[in-house]
């Protein structure tokens, strides 16, 4: 679809709230396993650059110690259960993405508790593998959001505390300033940072049908300005609108 995008002119959070140690605790739910867990982290922090507990190390050192199985016999009905302090159109936009990459096409809401900016969620997946913490980890921190404690419930019930005092959405296309970028076509929309931008120019290759839709969202991803073509449009420019930090490039 789009071959070529040009953008002209165009707090660290640190909290050390819980261990290493207690976290995994949390995540394994066994206390005839904490001996060894008390081995294996009471002399090591494990915690990442941003003062929070490094998922991905953590998980990692569980599944080499095999104190967490991720890999099920058959297909369970699994219950997960997401906090935050969000915005809320911020909220399930990434943790969407993020469930879908960690391969959660799937799923069906069973809670929504909303109260005072807070968020209390629910969903339900029929599948033979947990999520991975590392895996969702990984992904959240791409979006500069952050685990501060997983709790698992029963056998096959996970709480997960998240920090999205810091969340940015996650672009999937770096485009430089008065730099013209040549964009294979999408198996998804392109999410674009505006910062510092004041025009919007997109150039479709000329055997491309491109039929623009375009919205402008501020941080918190309302939408400021939506433009929707019904007719071939191989070039697209326009004012980036006041306010806007994300823009996202589709086709009709």
């Amino acid at each position: 679809m789009v071959k070529k995008i040009i953008i002209l002119t165009l707090y660290v959070n640190i909290s050390f709230a819980i261990s290493s140690l207690d976290l995994a605790k949390n995540l394994i739910n066994n206390p005839s396993k904490n001996s060894q867990l008390e081995l294996l982290f009471s002399n090591n922090s494990y915690i990442d650059n941003n003062g929070n507990c490094d998922i991905a190390k953590i998980s990692q050192i569980l599944k080499t110690n095999s104190l967490i199985t991720l890999t099920l016999s058959n297909p369970q009905s699994l219950r997960l259960n997401f906090k935050a302090k969000a915005d809320e159109v911020m909220f399930f936009k990434i943790l969407s993405d993020v469930l879908t990459d960690a391969g959660y096409i799937y799923f069906i809401p069973t809670d929504l508790i909303l109260r005072e900016g807070n968020i209390d969620y629910t969903i339900q997946v029929e599948s033979q593998y947990v999520l991975d913490p590392g895996t969702l980890y990984n992904l959240l921190k791409e979006n500069s959001v952050y685990i501060n404690n997983i709790k698992r419930i029963g056998a096959y019930d996970y709480e997960y505390d998240l920090n999205f005092s810091n969340a940015v959405l996650k672009t999937n296309t770096n485009v430089n300033l008065n730099t013209p970028k040549s964009l294979e076509k999408p198996l998804k929309d392109y999410v674009l940072d505006l910062k510092n931008a004041t025009n919007l120019i997109i150039d479709a290759n000329d055997l491309d049908n491109w039929f623009p839709k375009i919205f402008f969202l501020d941080k918190n991803l309302n939408l400021i300005k939506a433009v929707k073509s019904e007719n071939k449009n191989n070039h697209f420019s326009e004012l980036i609108p006041n306010g806007a930090i994300y823009a996202i490039v589709s086709d009709m």
